[in-house]
């Protein structure tokens, strides 16, 4: 065997190692990008349910303030919801 083929043969050899690993690390970012798509979307969906309660104690201290005639009632009532909603956030 001439060393030109050995250096063919050891080149093959490290192109096919270096494909393996390559693999082996593209499967690993794969799977770990998959597990962060499924904690984004669990996420997501909690934000979503967090979001239905927010809309709809908006919309009922909306229709509150429609009803209330008295801007100095219906601005403290907006400041009632304000801070109680800043309260809720730090929990």
């Amino acid at each position: 065997m001439e060393s030109y083929e050995l250096a063919i043969i050891i080149a093959l050899a490290l192109i096919a190692v270096s494909v393996a690993v390559g693999t082996v690390f593209l499967i690993i970012a794969l799977i770990k990008v998959r597990k962060a798509a499924i904690k984004l979307e669990e996420a997501l969906h909690k934000l979503n349910s967090e979001l239905d309660v927010v809309s709809r104690v908006s919309n009922k201290v909306a229709s509150l303030t429609e009803k209330i005639s008295s801007p100095v009632i219906s601005a403290l009532s907006l400041i009632f919801y304000a801070l109680s909603s800043v309260n809720k956030r730090k929990k």
